[in-house]
């Protein structure tokens, strides 16, 4: 907890950058802007990236385009050669947009900035670029695990079968090897994909557990609507995964309302489903998955995203998943009508955009389902930036320095200390947007 003698602790570096450009100014220019939050290697030529790359390791590259010898386009495709995990960026003028759109081809290069570069938005470039490459480091070791799991099955099948040449009366223990192993893949596939699930609410700030209370209302839903077996299953993992596209959006999108947001930014928005399928259409058993989040933006009368389907052409799956996702949203603050909800008055939105907006049978079928289902899919939380803290406000979640230190505990009721030290660890992590989870007043009965 905060008292008068803690030391905030200096910020962890989240990732190493190799900045080459000829140009000292544009060199420290970029190194101010980044060293807070990653460690940073800048160097002033092609040849010398290359030698110091055969020696250490980065996670991410920005070359200058035009440099004596080596040009950033030659610096980039070798890395892509040589270090195809390596992020690559490529800063450039105008006048080299044509070279620059040849190197983004030759040499895979993630995202060419044009010079002079916007500070807010290369930050962020290279924020969204680091976190995708962490989720698909993410899907690899998952993909990895499931390949170990599946292997060690097929060596227990194939035990089974030797077992019953050799003696019949040892089948009925090998078979239950073989159903133990089975179930304890399912369980630890069952894991795998929490841990995305709890990735995914960190990074879009929301509370912890939310996604699970989701996905069992969804997965109700789906049994009272003629879903049956692995359906029913599909829809309860869309529901946990739903958001998981939207890991890589910047947190200016994050942080808004639809009604909020500028036309770039909605445009932004608008492949979150698209994202979220591509990020988990190589699991093989998330395949139906990923295809019921791309869809679950649709509405009923055509004008969803991302495909404008419309009526009984978006799969049921994402019909339902739509209702039960607004149904949550709705109580939520940045939501697609700007303006959060009580329980009721969603549920009164939902009956009178049945037909338009949603499956109308879906609507009818799902007024029952909430009357049977006893959690709360919405907690009583709020996530509020650290300006607006108050004492006596209640914290529903332990505050995290950016660092990483926990320097609050879930529980801790704000006093005027409190608050002193939190403005003073505002001016610290300047740049750096700190939130708070606090319990929501109740909302005055009308």
């Amino acid at each position: 907890m905060l008292s008068d003698n803690v030391q905030i602790p200096l910020q962890e570096k989240h990732g190493r950058l190799l900045i080459v450009d000829d140009e000292e100014a544009v060199q420290q220019a970029l190194k101010r802007l980044f060293h807070r939050q990653y460690e940073v290697v800048v160097l002033g030529s092609g040849a010398a990236a290359v030698e110091l790359l055969q020696q250490d390791e980065f996670d991410l590259i920005i070359s200058d385009m035009r440099m004596p010898g080596m040009s950033g386009a030659e610096l980039l495709k070798h890395c892509f050669e040589q270090y195809p995990d390596m992020i690559r960026i490529l800063l450039t003028g105008y006048s080299d947009l044509e070279s620059a759109i040849k190197a983004v081809n030759e040499g895979n290069i993630y995202r060419y900035i044009s010079k002079p570069w916007d500070n807010d938005q290369l930050r962020n470039i290279v924020a969204e670029a680091l976190d995708t490459r962490e989720l698909k480091a993410a899907n690899i070791r998952l993909n990895a695990h499931i390949a170990e799991q599946n292997a060690e099955l097929a060596r227990l099948n194939l035990e089974l079968q030797d077992k019953y040449q050799q003696k019949s009366d040892q089948v009925g223990e090998a078979e239950e090897k073989l159903h133990d192993a089975y179930r304890t893949l399912r369980q630890e596939f069952n894991s795998m994909v929490h841990i995305l699930v709890g990735i995914m609410e960190a990074r879009n700030g929301e509370e912890k557990g939310c996604s699970e209370s989701l996905a069992r209302l969804a997965k109700l839903f789906a049994e009272f609507s003629g879903l049956d077996g692995q359906a029913i299953q599909d829809v309860y993992y869309a529901a946990l995964l739903r958001n998981i596209g939207k890991v890589t959006l910047p947190d200016s999108v994050l942080s808004k309302a639809l009604t909020q947001m500028s036309v770039s930014e909605k445009s932004d928005y608008a492949h979150f489903p698209i994202n979220g399928q591509t990020s988990l259409m190589l699991l093989e058993p998330l395949q139906n998955v990923a295809n019921i989040i791309r869809s679950h933006m649709e509405l009923y009368n055509g004008k969803g995203f991302p495909d404008k389907l419309s009526g009984s052409a978006i799969p049921k799956e994402a019909r339902i998943l739509r209702i039960v996702s607004d149904y949550a949203d709705l109580q939520r603050e940045h939501n697609f009508l700007g303006e959060t909800l009580d329980e009721e008055t969603v549920r009164a939105y939902l009956l009178k955009m049945a037909g338009q907006r949603y499956d109308r049978e879906l609507v009818d079928v799902f007024m029952t389902v909430l009357d049977d289902f006893e959690e709360a899919v919405v907690p009583n939380l709020e996530r509020i930036d650290i300006k607006e803290a108050r004492s006596g406000m209640v914290l529903a979640g332990n505050l995290v320095s950016p660092a990483g230190v926990v320097l609050l505990s879930e529980g801790t009721e704000l006093t005027e200390r409190h608050i002193t030290k939190l403005a003073a660890m505002e001016r610290q992590f300047e740049g750096h947007e700190i939130k708070l989870h606090v319990r929501r007043e109740p909302a005055a009965k009308k």
